[in-house]
């Protein structure tokens, strides 16, 4: 009853800021009377025109967003009662169990979680088709026991009623969301609704973290204390290990354009190969205290896990079968799971050996790459490749190199330093070559190794090839392994606009004497021609809703549009500090002059931004 009742409160707590809206607007209309007698009508005019904005305009705008707003349908690889019989077996019993219907579709998803989503209709008043998603490390790692307790609490929701007013709920935080969003910071009445909008959400948060003590306890009554605390406990350490599996092992071969050919049955491989850490893992999540804050839409684990043990043990029977079992064939739904969630254009799949070279492949190269074009600028002159910077060395430019590679360094450090960068450029030409590769392993980084599989070390062959003197040496000990030094070379990528995101703006930008607008991408700079003089005021309009949803492939196939990726740039240099003015000169030898006009307007703090990228992408 206390849930239901604090569910109430934020459906009564939703009506009131309408009621305040309308309080708002009516107190603005009486203080705009009383200006128009005190001042002039126009003043009046201006503060009436300010509060309507800011009330019936910002609600309405607002509500109508917040209703047209649609959830995502149904995601994840289907899983029908022939695909899983044991699973939609079990789903059954713990929908009975905890005394609510059970879901129409199950399906299997990539996160390391469970839930349960219901298309409602009229905001959550009428019910439909319900949706059980199930993570697949969760089928991986769990017991049956483990799974039970956290489907349980998924459907325990359901049957305690604490989504009847879900709907209502979703779509009152949207409107308060797109209502505060369409108030300028300057007008009071935003204040007030925004102070409001953090009352709600302190009632939706509280209400939340009640919802979710009740389901842990449906959790229990089906599986039992220990498989319920566990599960909790768990899922923290998957969680965590599932993130650093992805960015350690995934993250490098798939942003080079490929992928694995068993995405998570590498992921199993890992939690095998790790058991050890995963253990001092799990000691640590059933230690940890963690802090309660009143923005946390879920209790601190300890205490969800202290009401767990704290209350009546269950006398059912606990299953510590493998949660795999209930699926027939989960190594099939997991690579159909991951050819639905990563199946990038043109992505070339092959084995984890291979994956991960390639992965660490791209790795060097791009550090190479950056390495090279620090080189060039110090040279004055294009350095292509490895044997371009021994060459150099040879010319007795050491010292200039290193000291662009760590600029205000002492010789000695700044030595070490090239020397490292040298190491990686010809690790990179011994893998061009042929002459090496990595050794995959799930305990360790990468190991290079030579054609007969011995461990290879090149840092060695840096440290000769750092001194004119010895420089011969090194070559000829490249040479005796079969390392061509030209092989390691600087790759152009041709990046182009497609999934880049629009961070910031200039209007009427000029850009070598023509006016353009200047978007500023997360992949490269954008120019798209400006408008006339006198539709100013249009190319402000224009540029916001760029910022809110232009697509930035769209706009670069505009006639007169042009595009030029960060990695293009070999340098930036801001002629002037008293505006926006900026060299851009490319690797091709073009300079490109973009500077702020008359008329020019930045969104987005675009200034600050297009500063921060020609620095990131020249250093």
């Amino acid at each position: 009853m206390a849930v239901a009742a604090r569910a109430v409160l934020s459906i009564i707590m939703l009506a009131g800021f309408y009621v305040l809206a309308v309080v708002q607007f009516v107190a603005g209309i009486v203080l705009a009377a009383w200006v128009t007698t005190v001042t002039t009508g126009a003043v009046g005019g201006k503060v009436g025109a300010a509060v309507f904005v800011g009330t019936v305009w910002a609600v309405g705008h607002g509500t109508w967003k917040a209703l047209r707003a649609r959830r995502d349908g149904p995601h994840g690889v289907p899983l029908t009662p022939q695909d899983a019989p044991l699973l939609w077996q079990t789903v059954h019993e713990l929908s009975a169990a905890v005394g609510t219907r059970p879901p129409d579709e199950v399906h299997l998803v990539a996160d390391v979680n469970a839930a349960v989503s219901e298309r409602t209709r009229l905001m959550g008043l009428i019910g439909g088709r319900r949706h059980l998603y199930v993570g697949m490390p969760l089928l991986q790692t769990f017991t049956v026991a483990q799974l039970r307790s956290v489907l349980a609490h998924e459907l325990g929701h359901y049957s305690g009623r604490h989504t009847r007013f879900a709907g209502v709920s979703y779509r009152g935080r949207l409107v308060l969301e797109r209502t505060v969003a369409q108030i300028g910071p300057g007008n009071p009445t935003g204040w007030v609704f925004r102070g409001y909008a953090l009352l709600f959400m302190l009632v939706q948060h509280a209400v939340s973290r009640r919802q979710e003590l009740a389901a842990d306890l449906a959790s229990v009554r089906v599986a039992g204390r220990h498989a319920a605390a566990g599960a909790l406990r768990e899922v923290e350490v998957l969680d965590a290990a599932f993130g650093f599996y992805l960015t350690r092992f995934v993250q490098p071969g798939l942003q080079a354009g490929y992928l694995p050919e068993d995405l998570f049955g590498g992921f199993a491989e890992m939690l095998r190969a790790r058991a050890e850490e995963l253990s001092t893992l799990r000691a640590a999540a059933g230690r940890a205290a963690g802090e309660a804050s009143r923005w946390d839409t879920h209790p601190p684990l300890a205490a969800r896990v202290a009401a767990i043990m704290a209350a009546p043990e269950t006398t059912a029977p606990v299953d510590h079968a493998p949660a795999h079992t209930l699926v027939a064939d989960l190594g099939a739904a997991g690579r159909a799971l991951q050819s639905q969630a990563l199946a990038p254009d043109g992505a070339v799949v092959l084995p984890w050996d291979e994956f991960h070279t390639a992965g660490a492949v791209a790795a060097l190269q791009e550090r190479s790459d950056t390495t090279l074009r620090v080189f060039a600028r110090a040279a004055g002159r294009p350095v292509a490749d490895a044997g371009d910077v021994l060459d150099l060395v040879a010319a007795g430019r050491l010292d200039d190199l290193a000291a662009a590679l760590l600029p205000g360094a002492a010789g000695p450090e700044a030595r070490t330093r090239f020397a490292e960068a040298l190491s990686e450029l010809l690790t990179l030409a011994a893998v061009r070559s042929g002459a090496a590769r990595w050794r995959h392993s799930w305990t360790s980084p990468p190991q290079l190794v030579g054609t007969g599989g011995d461990p290879l070390d090149l840092s060695g062959v840096a440290a000769l090839a750092c001194d004119p003197a010895t420089l011969p040496a090194a070559r000829q000990r490249l040479h005796e392994r079969g390392i061509d030094v030209t092989a390691a070379k600087h790759v152009r990528r041709r990046v182009g606009p497609e999934h880049a995101g629009i961070l910031a703006g200039v209007t009427t930008a000029i850009v070598d004497g023509t006016r353009a607008d200047l978007l500023i991408l997360t992949h490269g700079l954008l120019f798209v021609p400006g408008m006339p003089r006198y539709k100013t005021g249009m190319a402000r309009y224009r540029m916001r809703r760029w910022l809110r949803e232009g697509d930035p492939a769209q706009l670069a196939a505009t006639q007169g549009s042009r595009f030029v990726p960060y990695e293009e740039i070999a340098l930036a240099v801001r002629t002037t500090k008293l505006r926006f003015r900026w060299q851009l000169t490319l690797h091709d030898g073009t300079v490109l002059e973009v500077r702020s006009g008359a008329q020019s307007e930045q969104h987005a703090d675009a200034y600050t931004v297009f500063a921060e990228a020609m620095h990131a992408a020249t250093t």
